[in-house]
């Protein structure tokens, strides 16, 4: 006669299976959070050199750089918006503007990173 067999799982073997399961968890949060971290930091820098080229247009076409703030005026020449105050990127984590200060002959145009915590700023040539 066959003895009946418990059939399932032990409790070690439950308790390895979950504690797989949590690192491979762990892994994929920690790795996940730093990918949208780069990828918002590669989108702030897009976001730079798209209004530096508006600003040097702008230069070209006006003589000075737009002096004011970009987030009310836009980036125009005259009658010409070459980015409007509507479209004008804001920073992806928290839609904060970026820091633009111009003097006519000079700017600086910067944003906070996050992933090394550090500030990337572009500034005329």
């Amino acid at each position: 006669m066959r003895s009946n067999l418990n059939k399932g799982f032990t409790f070690v073997e439950l308790l390895v299976v979950v504690t797989i399961i949590a690192v491979l968890t762990a892994v994929a949060v920690v790795s996940y959070t730093s990918t949208n971290k780069k990828a918002r930091d590669t989108k702030r820098k897009a976001d730079l050199q798209e209004i530096r080229s508006a600003l040097e247009i702008v230069r070209t076409e006006c003589g000075a750089y737009p002096s004011g703030d970009l987030y009310s005026l836009g980036v125009v020449c005259d009658t010409t918006e070459y980015i409007t105050a509507a479209r004008m990127p804001h920073d992806p984590k928290d839609a904060s503007n970026y820091t633009y200060s111009s003097n006519g002959t000079t700017y600086s145009l910067c944003a906070d990173m996050i992933e090394n915590e550090d500030s990337y700023c572009v500034y005329n040539p």
